[in-house]
């Protein structure tokens, strides 16, 4: 009986880690597209504030945006980093 739970321990086991890195392999490749188009963004925001005049009111507006833009890159780093450590075997 002990051999036969350790069996299908082993094979529950298996097929959780095939299951998981095809998961990851599928979210890896849209979350580096996201990646890619959020750095496009916020390059294009960063040189917008360099070479535009400074308007008070609208600086202040485009620097939360960009500072939220930062944050959200930020948190997708953070999950692309999660997802390639569950990703190694």
């Amino acid at each position: 009986m002990a051999d036969e739970e350790e069996r299908l321990l082993k094979d529950t086991i298996r097929r959780e880690r095939v299951q998981v890195a095809s998961m990851v392999r599928r979210l890896g490749s849209k979350l580096s597209g996201l990646m890619l188009a959020c750095g496009v963004l916020v390059l294009g925001f960063g040189v917008f504030m360099l070479l535009e005049p400074p308007d008070p009111v609208l600086s202040t507006r485009l620097m939360l945006l960009f500072i939220g833009a930062l944050g959200f890159i930020g948190g997708l780093n953070i999950l692309c980093g999660m997802l390639l450590l569950l990703g190694e075997d």
